[in-house]
């Protein structure tokens, strides 16, 4: 059984992005573990879109989930947990619309996702500001890994493909 080369980018990023993480002890390792998975692609192009889609749904979910945390810490706390779930789900639609009038379509799902792991897994956290900044922190480091090491020349033997 062959292993691919985009395979092999694919583990080397995620294992920088670990050694990153533990020189940097901060943040939490999955979310750059993360997008340095989505962000080697088969190419550098593909991998810079991809960098570019996931880093401007990141940023987007990640201020939107710290807005809402901002607001329900110091103005207004939803108490009923049925109420405060609903009211996240109606948050999706103007971070879908946004999505739509930027024109980042292909990132609305992340935008989604991003926002509702702020929101809802670290509600409670000391600092969930923090922590979706380090969110944010985690994905850039991610994609960044990931397009240094898809941006490497790495030389094939002859009649090997760069497959997965």
């Amino acid at each position: 059984m062959k292993i691919g080369l985009r395979t092999l980018k694919t583990v080397l990023a995620v294992f920088v992005c670990f050694l990153i993480d533990d020189i940097r002890q901060a943040g939490v390792p999955f979310y750059a573990a993360i997008a340095a998975v989505l962000c080697v692609q088969h190419n550098r192009k593909d991998s810079f879109k991809a960098a570019k889609n996931r880093e401007i749904a990141t940023i987007i979910g990640g201020i939107c989930g710290m807005g809402f945390l901002i607001f329900e810490k110091n103005i207004y706390h939803i108490h009923s947990a049925i109420f405060r779930h609903l009211v996240l789900s109606l948050m999706l639609i103007p971070i879908i619309k946004l999505s739509v009038l930027i024109k980042q379509t292909q990132g609305t799902f992340l935008m989604c996702v991003v926002f509702l792991c702020v929101t809802v897994t670290h509600e409670n956290d000391i600092s969930p500001v923090q922590f979706a900044f380090n969110r944010i922190i985690d994905t850039t480091i991610g994609i960044c890994t990931a397009l240094f090491i898809n941006c490497l020349s790495f030389s094939l033997k002859a009649g090997e493909k760069s497959g997965t």
